[in-house]
């Protein structure tokens, strides 16, 4: 079979602007649904959730906002080169889902480095190849295909060990205590000891994103409640507790001078603030457990 004729210099500009341009618009549809559709803000909170991984980079809220638009029931996006890596590879005929990606250049030259498709929390970062910093000078439109559009070997995507609800709920008290200086039992006025875990962790990690949050980020009316329901809602799908709502922030028809529209600031901020409350469990969850074992 013949191999297909690399494009030109001119070809790979205009493509490569095609590619952004279509993933620009995908971006605009996306914020419209966010703030029209209650459905679609909470697709968007289960796919971040979806996409933190405990192996590897996150993919960044925004690309999460692209991929939610593009396939909403996405779990693992990898690139075909990543995925040809595990074994499996893009199905024929399957339509690849754009993400935003760095372009990497060398400081010296100016040269375009090679932008690996990961859409993560690398996208502002310089990267080390050999003895060269490659810093990201700009971002394109890439191509990552979701799991459910592959074949091939099969491929279990790494998980963290799952945590009890009673475990999750401990840390909770006690980093509330710690970080907080306060018992959050009488700061709610809960008695946790005879709320079904689940139910207490909802409810500690509302308390955590309260906290995490401030009104001043969130100042309209309604819009601090919302992103701190959103955020331990993201919270809880990671650490595998049955969350409470998703609640879209009341940001319709809010214009202001940035290129992003407010709803992109404020799901950016639910996202992290979910995955760092999340992180910060899973992280205290496994120094008790290394405790345990030495003890």
């Amino acid at each position: 079979m013949p191999r297909k004729p690399k494009m030109t210099d001119e070809e790979r500009r205009a493509y490569s602007a095609k590619m952004r341009g279509e993933l620009e618009a995908v971006m605009d549809r996306a914020y419209g649904a966010m703030v029209g559709s209650e459905e679609f803000w909470a697709t968007v909170m289960r796919t971040a959730a979806n996409l933190t991984h405990p192996d590897r980079d996150d993919r960044s809220p925004t690309n999460c906002i692209a991929i939610a638009a593009q396939h909403p029931n996405a779990t693992h996006v990898l690139s075909s080169g990543d995925w040809r890596k595990a074994g499996r590879f893009p199905v024929k005929g399957s339509t690849s889902l754009r993400i935003w990606t760095p372009i990497k250049r060398r400081p010296e030259e100016g040269q375009e480095a090679a932008a690996s498709a990961d859409g993560g929390q690398r996208e502002a970062t310089g990267e080390t190849a050999g003895d060269e910093v490659r810093k990201v000078s700009g971002f394109k439109a890439g191509p990552v295909f979701d799991i459910s559009q592959t074949d091939g070997d099969a491929y279990e995507p790494p998980a963290a060990a799952p945590l009890a609800a009673e475990v999750i709920r401990d840390v909770l008290v006690n980093q509330y205590r710690d970080q907080y200086h306060e018992d959050p039992e009488r700061a709610g006025g809960f008695d946790f000891t005879q709320e079904a875990p689940d139910n207490a962790v909802r409810i500690l990690l509302y308390g955590h994103a309260w906290r995490r949050i401030t009104e001043a980020d969130a100042p309209l009316p309604g819009q601090h409640a919302a992103e701190v329901a959103s955020a331990a809602h993201v919270a809880a799908l990671i650490l595998g507790i049955t969350p409470g709502p998703a609640v879209m922030p009341p940001l319709a028809g809010i214009i202001t001078q940035d290129k992003k529209p407010p709803v992109h600031e404020s799901a950016v901020r639910v996202i992290e603030t979910g995955r760092a409350i999340a992180r910060a469990v899973t992280t205290a969850a496994e120094r008790r457990r290394e405790l345990a074992v030495t003890s």
